[in-house]
């Protein structure tokens, strides 16, 4: 059953790289940037300097992608604008973008890239090096389909945090991996080139592996988890929230290891690695406190986060049909009837605590990095839903657990009935984003548009037998599914 899940989260993934026009997913130019600028042979350290390539530039001003002085563009805020289509498979300035001379890879002109680390730039370089004689239409959907991987190892991470966690219920744990390769947004986030898939991959991987030294310790447990968190470290600054993951582990393992963790815990924040919450007095908002950011932060989150949690595209313009987001509320809400339900009945499964952990800390984490962003600077960062998938493993177990919880008698149909309206709404969302792009009154029509501004395996035939393999591959799964052992 997770070899068929991985495939198709592979080709799921991969119709989902193909159909999203360039530059549409979450700071993709950015990051692209990044990993040009570095390619290109760019100094360091990078700075807030001009590092955005004019290849790049150009491409985004044709495309309607190119942000003005406040950080909008024609796509932001407009659900209903489109590019001006031809009638072949062919864009207006398909050829005029791929005609673009090599030169212009090496004269920036604005400041743009993503100022992280390097480590997902310099592998990125090795892929935008192995295509640098091709158009940027081919060196970015390459991009994007080699970080497809690191969504499947996510997917496969979360089935084996299910066999640990659900160690009686098959379904349960099939069902974690389902959920998690079919939830909207994450499907969209994970099919771009950015830094963040790698990120949530890696985290993934220390809920796993931690799961893993809860039940036996082991060399093989350590030695993955001491790879993942130098590869998580070297990825994203943010990454330091898992030691909050490691460190309770290993302090439930060894007692002893109370004083050192104190130790590590003082040298962090003498080294800034830690948020220092009074940092900022005197600056943005010096008086601005904890139970205001709380007020603000519960009414932000369910107005915003919540909605978005499961899909907002096109540059922040298009979220999911209203109904959509209505029934997801009814589901979270079903769901944590479920766990207070646990709770009073206080029967937990293995790594409960931990589960709940991952999510909170990480959630507590980002409460008063934001928290000390107004105190500096006055406003706000602007959390997404998005931000939290590094722990969307743990939401999406908990919300199986309190699921199973309700009815214990029909938990394998209510289990059932959640993986069938998940594979329906990735459907459902990849309708609503493509449909906001492109003319859908007809396939042909809708094939034309698709094809222009991508690379000759984005195009015509490619884009159809790319969506009839994802039908076929759902519909055979929805059938295995249904025939799972109970």
């Amino acid at each position: 059953m997770i070899k068929l899940i991985l495939f198709l989260t592979l080709i799921k993934g991969i119709v989902w790289v193909l159909f999203v026009p360039l530059w549409h997913f979450p700071d993709e130019q950015a990051h692209f940037g990044h990993v040009a600028y570095l390619a290109e042979g760019g100094p360091l350290p990078m700075g807030r300097t001009n590092d955005l390539n004019q290849e790049i530039a150009i491409s985004e001003q044709r495309l309607g992608t190119y942000r003005n002085k406040y950080g909008n563009n024609d796509f932001t805020y407009r659900p209903d604008y489109r590019l001006e289509y031809t009638g072949s498979s062919t864009g207006k300035y398909e050829q005029e973008i791929k005609s673009l001379p090599q030169s212009l890879r090496k004269i920036y002109a604005d400041p743009e890239s993503a100022y992280y680390p390097h480590f997902f730039y310099r592998v990125s370089g090795f892929i935008y090096k192995l295509f640098y004689q091709q158009d940027i239409f081919v060196r970015v959907f390459s991009l994007r389909i080699f970080w497809l991987f690191t969504h499947i190892l996510m997917v496969y991470w979360a089935y084996k945090i299910g066999q640990l966690v659900f160690v009686k219920d098959k379904l349960a744990s099939v069902s974690v991996a389902v959920l998690t390769s079919f939830q909207p947004m994450l499907s969209f986030v994970a099919a771009g080139v950015t830094s963040d898939n790698l990120h949530n991959a890696m985290f993934t991987g220390v809920i796993y592996f931690c799961l893993r030294l809860i039940k036996r310790l082991e060399f093989k447990s350590i030695l993955g988890l001491a790879i993942i968190m130098n590869i998580g470290l070297i990825n994203k600054p943010q990454f330091m929230i898992a030691w909050a993951i490691v460190i309770s582990v290993l302090l439930w393992r060894w007692k002893k290891l109370l004083i050192l963790a104190c130790l590590i815990g003082i040298w962090l924040y003498s080294q800034g690695k830690l948020p220092h919450i009074g940092e900022g007095i005197g600056l943005g908002r010096p008086d601005y406190t904890l139970w205001q950011h709380l007020v603000y932060t519960a009414n932000h989150t369910f107005r915003e986060v919540l909605p978005w949690y499961w899909g907002v595209f096109r540059w922040l313009s298009l979220t999911l049909p209203r109904w959509v987001n209505q029934v997801m509320m009814r589901l979270l809400l079903l769901a944590g009837i479920g766990l207070m339900i646990k709770l009073f009945r206080r029967k937990f499964e293995p790594g409960f605590w931990l589960i709940v952990w991952s999510a909170l800390i990480y959630f507590l984490a980002l409460f008063l990095w934001d928290f000390q962003q107004v105190r500096n600077a006055g406003f706000p960062f602007g959390i997404q839903g998005r931000y939290y998938f590094p722990v969307i493993v743990p939401h999406l177990v908990l919300m199986i657990m309190g699921i199973k919880e309700l009815i214990p008698r029909i938990t394998y149909y209510l289990l059932l009935i959640i993986n069938y309206w998940f594979i329906v709404l990735n459907w459902i969302a990849l309708y609503w984003v493509t449909a906001s792009y492109y003319d859908t009154s007809s396939f042909k029509s809708f094939i034309i548009q698709a094809s222009q501004y991508k690379p000759d395996f984005a195009k015509a035939g490619w884009l159809a037998a790319a969506l009839f393999l994802y039908t076929v591959l759902t519909l055979i799964f929805s059938i295995k599914l249904l025939k799972n052992e109970k």
